[in-house]
């Protein structure tokens, strides 16, 4: 008789980027075919990214900030990724219990052996509630090397010297998630940071985007898994355009992309259909799916994006120039770390007019230095990034799928 195999949950509770669910697609892949997989995931736009693993989708806690923090950002701290955290709900006593509650009965109702967490902390933290009493459970944390900090810090640090906003202490949060923690039976965290102890971290990034780079070693880091064309190509002619969340809500910024006079192409998945049109008709060639990466390189001069993680490693491999109009802090620092290596021109939010997003775009565009940096960093990159990442990320999981599959034994 055949042994079972071991059960994936997948996890996100905040985060509302395509990207967080192609991430936990990417480790659900690249543990095996033919596990079973349930998914609590807190927003289900990009949910039908998930469809080929079969994955049930069960609605999540949701971490977000409150309407008045919407209304008024100066209520919640921008420090650290602690703050961060804070804001979308770490600080919030009932929250914290509520989704400890959630996340421990749903371990259990799935018979989880596995849980994969993408911005997910909470989830993390009742998965260990449940490993100490001695439920047979692997924890992985993935995300980029931002969202996946070193647990043994003693404190996050600040990541950006000039957003410095404290409105809750550490001290006060981790006290409050120990003592709604002892209501699971869950061990007190030494640190806040410590939210991040798991069998498996998966930082995925480049070096150079990681702002943890002094607190661990490279070792730890994984290869983005990103796809790259064999070859560096010579550059086309459009302006490829990705935008997966709000981007769009600014009347500027559609404002440029539509006026622009240029060739472009735009893949928009968090696009309302009425702005989609108006780019279509305004001549912009607006795909519906993710485009090949050789055919994304063979035809770009220019990526314009809002500074995500998993593009930027991915025009950084193609030697694509880049424009960047960040939406928020994990954005902005990824977009800075790219701008100080001269691949990529950044436009500051308090710059955003619809004139000045269209004078970088044309001058990036034809910005022949700019070229040439951008294909000798992407050269520099390629020759030590490996020919299949997908392979390392396979290799650092064997022992996480080992371990869950003895345990049904």
């Amino acid at each position: 008789m055949p042994h079972p195999l071991p059960k994936v949950l997948l996890a996100n509770e905040a985060g509302i980027g395509r990207g967080h669910i192609v991430k936990l697609l990417g480790v659900a892949q690249a543990l095996g075919p033919g596990l079973p997989v349930v998914a609590g995931l807190a927003r289900r736009k990009h949910a039908d990214e998930l469809a080929v693993l079969q994955a049930e989708i069960l609605q999540a806690p949701v971490m977000g900030y409150t309407p008045e923090a919407v209304a008024n950002p100066a209520l919640e701290g921008n420090a650290t990724w602690g703050d961060y955290l804070f804001a979308m709900g770490l600080a919030r006593e009932n929250h914290v219990r509520h989704a400890l509650d959630w996340w421990t009965r749903t371990i259990v109702a799935q018979d989880a052996s596995i849980l994969v967490a993408d911005y997910a902390p909470l989830a993390m933290l009742a998965a260990r509630g449940l490993k100490a009493q001695g439920w047979a459970i692997e924890i992985i944390s993935a995300g980029t090397g931002y969202a996946v900090p070193p647990a043994d810090m003693p404190a996050f640090p600040r990541l950006l010297p000039d957003y410095s906003r404290v409105v809750h202490q550490e001290a006060d949060v981790l006290a409050m998630l120990n003592r709604v923690g002892a209501e699971f039976h869950i061990d007190p965290l030494p640190s806040l940071p410590a939210l991040y102890q798991c069998d498996a971290p998966l930082p995925s990034t480049f070096p150079f985007l990681d702002p943890y780079r002094a607190l661990r070693p490279a070792s730890d880091l994984l290869p983005p898994q990103v796809s790259t064309a064999d070859a560096l190509m010579d550059p086309g002619e459009e302006v490829f355009v990705y935008f997966s969340t709000s981007e769009l809500n600014d009347p500027a910024v559609v404002a440029a992309l539509a006026d622009l006079p240029l060739p472009r192409r735009a893949f928009l998945p968090g696009a309302d259909a009425a702005i989609a049109a108006r780019l279509a008709a305004a001549g912009v060639q607006v795909v519906t799916k993710p485009q090949p990466i050789a055919q994304i390189t063979a035809r770009s001069r220019l990526i314009l994006h809002s500074a995500q993680h998993g593009i930027i490693c991915l025009a950084a491999l193609a030697g694509l120039p880049q424009v960047a109009i960040p939406q928020h802090l994990e954005q902005l620092f990824h977009g800075r770390r790219a701008g100080q290596h001269g691949i990529l021109d950044l436009l500051d939010g308090q710059e955003r007019s619809a004139a000045a997003l269209t004078d970088m775009l044309l001058s990036s565009y034809h910005d022949r230095a700019l070229q040439l940096r951008t294909r000798d960093f992407a050269r520099a990159l390629r020759a030590q990034h490996p020919s299949d990442a997908n392979a390392v990320l396979r290799q650092r999981l064997a022992p996480v799928l080992a371990r869950a599959t003895q345990s049904l034994r």
